[in-house]
């Protein structure tokens, strides 16, 4: 088994669960422009994809307009609500702490902004834990595209990476950027979806990452 000397970590379901924010401000969203409102299962199913293409994914519409107006509100929302109520899963904490006094270097790509995960975790008070973050402002092209690993890669400066996260996207954007991967079964990706990909494991808790 390789070394690893870093650790890339997906955030939403694989580090954290945000979906009570998520699922109140996408329905607060759909609200304001007077559209049909979605059901809590297709909002959650939707966690992890950029906004855009989640808006698109509910509503059918792919108009500019409508994604860059859907974005303004659903952030307006967010903002009040999504970091005082966003929570660990299970150990992730732990699991994080025990990586960085391995001295291993911990990161996160994520198709979330990434400003948004890093108020987050001041405000769990353990922003220590991140060496880097890399969100949706801080790429062209969002996961499964795998700009974001190689920018995180290269910053990192990193010879063994290994890339964690819930999603078949993650799975792909591994795939696409060449990295070892690890799925999580914490998000709505099913076991037998993630181990389609190549992957070094899939677990059902991420506490099982100390032991690969």
């Amino acid at each position: 088994m390789k070394n690893y000397d870093a650790y890339i970590f997906d955030f939403d379901y694989t580090l954290a669960d945000a979906t009570e924010p998520v699922v109140d401000s996408f329905a607060y969203a759909l609200q304001k422009m007077n559209l049909k409102a979605a059901s809590r299962q297709d909002i959650i199913n939707t966690i992890g994809i950029p906004i855009g293409e989640s808006y698109t994914i509910l509503t059918g519409d792919d108009s500019e307009d409508g994604i860059a107006l859907f974005k303004k509100y659903q952030k307006e929302k967010s903002d009040e609500i999504t970091v005082p109520n966003t929570v660990f899963i299970g150990e992730a904490k732990k699991v994080l702490e025990t990586l960085k006094q391995e001295g291993k270097q911990v990161g996160i790509v994520s198709s979330r902004w990434g400003q948004r995960i890093n108020d987050i975790f001041v405000n769990l008070g353990c922003r220590e834990l991140l060496d880097f973050i890399i969100g949706t402002e801080h790429v062209d092209k969002y996961k499964p595209n795998p700009e974001g690993l190689f920018k995180m890669v290269d910053m990192m400066k990193c010879e063994n990476p290994l890339y964690v996260g819930d999603s078949y996207i993650d799975a792909e954007a591994a795939q696409n950027a060449d990295i070892d991967f690890v799925g999580v079964t914490t998000g709505t990706t099913s076991r037998e979806k993630l181990e389609f990909y190549p992957h070094v494991a899939v677990l059902d808790d991420l506490r099982g990452l100390l032991e690969i």
